[in-house]
């Protein structure tokens, strides 16, 4: 019996034994993840501090001997503690210094691991800054663009930002930073504000960017320089952002546009102003007329019946009795320059995409257009007065004029005639013109049901639609017109066109033959 008590004894020992060295291992502490690396960037004689949180006793050590631990036992290059979270602070010594940024690093060794737990960058013993442009010439300025950017480099040998600058000149991207080094790439333009703009600034006029070092304790000026917005370039602000689609009055009074955005009618009395920005405020005004011959526009340099004031940069119109067109146009003193001896040969060229060449403004000169008008009475009313006729192919307008041959008006049994031109003819093409009569009941839906009528006449003979002398249809504007092609042997005397409503003349158009 005493044999198998002691057996128990020792089966009880062992047991408990094991229990204790396993309760043991669960209350062995656990050593916590080493801390992640940090970024401390600074200059000699700066004390800067990080913290870091461990769960074992650790040592730190630093490989720079200007880089110093501050403690209790005074600046030594290793340290020791206990497990938990602390806060360090460096002491940055000028020990050894060079011309560019130096670099030491801190570990950390705990519970048997090793980590480097921070990066310190010292800035070099003496700063500088540099501009370069893009083929890395240097530069002793940066200079801005005016409607584009210029670009450039800077280059430091220490962590810099673009603190301060004038508001009138900008950065693209809104701002300006580097890294010792490296070359930051910027461009920076002048914001405009139609006067600065038009005159340059050197750097002896003292406008500077200033770069400062992270801390903000170490600052750099740059000049600024601009060549002003060249002589090659003009901006301007007019009544309206659109230049073309103007109405005069015939007594030069009233000078209207319509908005299509707003279905309104701007009106404006006696001239219009403009705001015009030039290099050195110098440009020149050019006018021109232009002519439409028989649905064709073309272009003569010269119009003194438009005046512009420079000095108040007003423009007016003189009073005439008829219908004409122009053009005017701002160039900066460098295009006027280059053009001026062969003014339309620079500034239009011909264009054939309406079918048929017509002389045009070139594109590049669009931008210095300051107005395109047409003068007319503004003071018509009624919509059915006289007649609407353009040009089939390049949809300009052929004025139609009263006629008065009263044993014409008489044989067709009408009180309101009016006559035109026909379009010249085109090489490989075939001109007509296009006639809405502005009669109110020659509609659509009347000329489906035999209401609205028209005859052509021509040397005594009716021309006929079957033979494509003419057709009735819809014009551009989605309106009743007869589309004339004319007499298929050509044209020799007038052509008489009548239109009749439920068999009533109610309008003659005479069409003179074109010009051969």
């Amino acid at each position: 019996m005493k044999r198998v008590d002691n057996i128990r004894l020792v089966t009880l020992f062992v047991a408990l034994c094991m229990t204790l060295g396993l309760l043991s291992c669960q209350k062995e502490p656990q050593i916590a993840e080493l801390p992640n690396l940090k970024e401390i960037h600074c200059n000699a004689g700066d004390r800067p501090s990080f913290t870091f949180s461990v769960g074992a006793n650790w040592q730190l050590s630093s490989d720079a001997i200007w880089c110093k631990f501050i403690t209790s036992g005074g600046e030594l290059l290793d340290m020791a503690g206990s497990a938990g979270t602390h806060t360090i602070t460096l002491r940055i010594t000028n020990d050894d210094i060079k011309t560019e940024a130096t670099y030491a690093n801190i570990t950390i060794k705990a519970g048997g691991k090793q980590a480097i737990i921070a990066r310190v960058e010292r800035g070099p013993s003496v700063l500088y800054i540099k501009v370069y442009d893009i083929t890395d010439t240097p530069k002793s300025a940066i200079e801005l663009g005016y409607i584009d950017w210029i670009p450039f480099r800077i280059e430091a040998n220490f962590r810099f930002a673009a603190t301060d600058y004038p508001e009138w000149m900008e950065f693209e991207g809104g701002s300006l930073t580097g890294i010792p080094g490296e070359r930051a790439e910027s461009m920076a333009r002048i914001v405009p504000d139609g006067i600065r703009e038009q005159y340059p600034i050197t750097a002896e006029d003292g406008y500077t960017v200033t770069f400062s070092d992270e801390s903000g304790t170490r600052t750099f000026e740059i000049p600024i320089v601009f060549n002003g917005m060249g002589n090659d370039d003009l901006t301007f602000v007019g009544p309206t952002e659109d230049t073309f689609g103007w109405e005069v009055s015939l007594d030069g009074t009233t000078f209207q546009q319509y908005n299509e955005a707003s279905s309104t009618t701007l009106k404006f009395n006696n001239e219009l102003q403009y705001a015009i920005t030039a290099y050195n405020n110098d440009y020149e005004i050019v006018c021109f007329e232009k002519v439409v011959d028989r649905g064709i526009p073309s272009y003569r340099e010269g119009a003194d019946w438009i005046s512009f004031d420079k000095r108040d940069m007003t423009l007016s119109v003189d009073a005439t009795d008829e219908i004409r067109h122009g053009l005017v146009m701002a160039l900066p003193r460098g295009i006027h320059n280059k053009v001026r001896g062969d003014i339309m040969g620079h500034l239009f060229e011909m264009d054939s995409t309406s079918g048929i060449e017509l002389e045009t403004i070139v594109y590049d000169y669009l931008q210095f257009v300051l107005i395109e008008f047409t003068q007319k009475d503004l003071e018509v009313t009624d919509p059915y007065y006289g007649m609407y006729v353009y040009h089939s192919l390049t949809t300009y307008e052929i004025p139609c004029a009263p006629y008065s041959d009263s044993a014409i008006m008489e044989q067709y049994g009408v009180t309101d005639a009016f006559s035109c031109p026909f379009a010249n003819s085109v090489p490989d093409k075939k001109p007509g013109i296009i006639i809405n009569p502005l009669i109110e009941a020659w509609t659509t839906l009347n000329q489906e049901s035999g209401i609205a009528t028209v005859e052509v006449w021509h040397a005594g003979q009716q021309l006929k639609i079957s033979d494509g002398e003419y057709y009735v249809g819809e014009n551009k504007d989605e309106e009743l017109a007869i589309h004339l092609w004319g007499p298929k042997d050509g044209f020799t005397e007038d052509v008489h066109i009548i239109f009749k409503v439920d068999g009533v003349a109610k309008k003659l158009l005479v069409v003179t033959p074109p010009v051969m």
